[in-house]
């Protein structure tokens, strides 16, 4: 595995979801987004964050750490 492969899988553990999974958000962050937007991972990015294709028609990152969500049963 190379270097950018290892940050990349150190971001999806951190996150604690996977590529696919359906996320939920516990609560309000940023203009955009608003507790209960739902969303499925679609990728993580070097930095850690998330990259979320959202319901309401938009992809957008997300920071696992400053942004609550939970993973939703699939």
């Amino acid at each position: 595995m190379d270097a950018t492969g290892a940050r990349l899988l150190a971001a999806r553990i951190a996150a604690g979801v996977r590529i696919g999974a359906v996320i939920e958000l516990v609560a309000d962050s940023g203009a955009d987004l608003r507790a209960g937007d739902r969303g499925v991972v679609r990728e993580f990015d070097a930095t850690g964050a998330v990259i979320v294709e959202w319901e309401r028609g938009f992809d957008s990152a997300i920071d696992p750490h400053q942004t609550p969500f939970r993973s939703l049963a699939a």
